[in-house]
């Protein structure tokens, strides 16, 4: 098979950066030092799922541009102490620093994205596209190594403008120098962001749902393991 893509694009964040890893052992240890079970919060378990379903709910407002940045690092701990009855804007600021502090360093990658980095990494330009806070994407891709294989990386609070805009993925072709919208394949776990942003920009769009049982129609790809992308970018 001929190479038909020169410019591979990545999402960051649950795509090749094991985000759930990281950020639940990073609240557990935060949890346990700010001892919240003694503060009305039952367990860790409770609050983990109660926290990340805040968290969802704002990084899609975020990616909408309807709430900025501090919202989501802040009211996503206000909201979930909130569900406890815990009104403490002390700790809730507590546990939002030492999470943005810690979390970042954690070096839990999704399975398959070593060996698919190597074997990408010499034939393809490898780009990252990210929505994610620019003080924090910067050091993932420092602490776990990932750094090495990338050409550039675009994070959206440093473009001015969050996928699925097709502005930023149109940035990011013009400066990674890709030739044509028809050389580029974006890669992310989010439909909404990652696919429905990429196929407006004109780039080929591959869907990362490794827990999924969708499978959508051409244009998209669906791909279920990393390594899966071999057999499509040629």
């Amino acid at each position: 098979m001929s190479q038909k893509y020169s410019h591979l694009y990545f999402d960051l964040d649950h795509t090749l950066w094991d985000t759930d890893r990281n950020a639940e052992e990073s609240l557990s240890e935060i949890f346990e030092e700010l001892n919240l079970t003694q503060k009305g919060v039952p367990d860790f378990d409770t609050f983990h799922i109660q926290y990340k379903q805040h968290n969802e709910r704002l990084w899609g407002l975020y990616s909408d541009n309807k709430v900025g940045k501090d919202a989501v690092r802040l009211h996503r701990f206000v909201h979930t102490l909130q569900d406890f009855d815990i009104h403490d804007d002390a700790i809730a600021n507590s546990l939002a620093d030492a999470f943005v502090m810690r979390t970042p360093h954690k070096q839990y990658l999704i399975p398959g994205t070593v060996e698919l980095l190597d074997a990408l990494h010499s034939k393809f330009s490898l780009n990252i596209i990210t929505n994610g806070f620019k003080e924090a994407q910067h050091v993932k891709m420092n602490s776990s190594g990932l750094i090495k294989y990338f050409d550039t990386v675009f994070v959206s609070e440093e473009v001015g403008v969050h996928k699925p805009d097709p502005k930023i993925f149109h940035h990011a072709m013009q400066h990674s120098g890709a030739k044509k919208m028809e050389d580029c394949m974006m890669i992310g776990d989010t439909y909404q962001t990652d696919v429905y942003g990429a196929l407006n920009a004109g780039m080929t769009a591959v869907h990362f749902a490794p827990h999924g049982k969708e499978k959508h129609n051409a244009p998209v790809i669906t791909i279920r393991s990393l390594m899966e992308l071999l057999d499509y970018v040629g």
